[in-house]
């Protein structure tokens, strides 16, 4: 029996591709990115799985497939998926949780690095023939404030642990065992905020955690502090992240996550001196890719032969949902 797989996801590895074909799977790709949802519900008709991007699956679209098994998302996040309407529909909904960690963690760390010591500047200024040196600071001296302590939070932590730095958390399930062993401390969000001459954030996406840095907890930074966002771009209030750095209340910004994406080319947050902005990116590594990648394939293969997929979002009623 031939399985027919969309991929909308432009990194697939070769590797994930050749699992796929070798277990009688005829892959497609287009990048769905951009795409109405009448596009989508007219493309995923006839499809058994989809190897997703961050396209939206609305309930409409699940209603609309009239074969499909699995909607397999590269990366950890799902918040552009209705899982409600996919577990109604039987479709199998995953993820590849801990795959791009190592990538975002180091990632997290170089911009933290940059915005201490302009090195982002420091390197433009020199392309425009300028010799301007930055007096930076160090992060061994920097108390860092993680704001979702779960896989790339904590890779967070154990490298900025190598620099020497005070660390504190904040999370919805503390580990305090974890915390011991990296010498760390769970505080309240208000007291991090406050706290934190770095201030990163490492949640998903959801109604808990939509806006919820908000203007009051923005305005608690101190005047020489950076927030790091390579999470979500919701998370964060916008309007009040951009009056505190134009005002010059924090010290700036490092922004990976954008929404929408891409973002417009005049985004004001964007173009301010003090923001170091990058096309979402911290995912994109050779090795975070092929980690992805294969764990998708894998997930897609396990559902189509009636297995349990290993990293499930929901949970349907039958194995393979045939």
């Amino acid at each position: 029996m031939t399985f027919r797989i969309q991929n909308t996801w432009p990194y697939l590895t070769q590797e994930a591709l050749d699992h796929l074909a070798e277990n009688g799977c005829q892959i497609s790709y287009r990048r769905w990115a951009g795409l109405s949802e009448d596009e989508i519900c007219r493309e995923i008709r006839g499809l058994d799985a989809v190897i997703a991007g961050g396209e939206q699956y609305t309930r409409r679209v699940f209603e609309s497939a009239d074969r499909l098994k699995i909607v397999a998302r590269v990366g950890a996040g799902f918040d552009h998926v209705d899982v409600t309407a996919a577990t109604e529909c039987g479709v199998w909904v995953t993820n590849t949780p801990g795959a791009n960690s190592p990538a975002v963690a180091e990632f997290t760390i170089a911009v933290i690095l940059s915005l201490l010591r302009n090195i982002h500047g420091m390197a433009q200024d020199m392309k425009r023939g300028l010799w301007q040196r930055f007096c930076g600071r160090e992060l061994g001296e920097m108390t860092l404030g993680i704001v979702g302590a779960g896989s790339i939070g904590r890779k967070v932590i154990k490298r900025a642990k190598g620099f020497g730095t005070r660390i504190l958390a904040n999370d919805i399930a503390p580990d305090y065992g974890f915390a011991a062993e990296w010498q760390f401390k769970y505080v309240p969000l208000e007291e991090l905020m406050a706290h934190s001459d770095v201030v990163s954030l490492h949640v998903p996406l959801d109604e808990s955690t939509k806006g919820f840095i908000d203007a009051r907890r923005l305005r608690l930074m101190k005047k020489r502090a950076y927030l790091v966002n390579t999470s979500r771009a919701p998370v964060v209030d916008r309007v009040a992240l951009l009056e505190l750095l134009q005002s010059g209340k924090i010290a700036g910004a490092a922004l990976d996550v954008h929404d929408p994406v891409p973002c417009a080319p005049d985004d004001p947050l964007v173009l301010l001196d003090n923001v170091l902005a990058t096309p979402w990116s911290a995912f994109n590594t050779e090795a975070s890719i092929a980690r992805m990648s294969i764990t998708a394939a894998r997930e897609v293969i396990a559902v189509l032969q009636g297995q349990v997929p290993r990293y499930p979002v929901n949970k349907v009623a039958g194995p393979g949902h045939t």
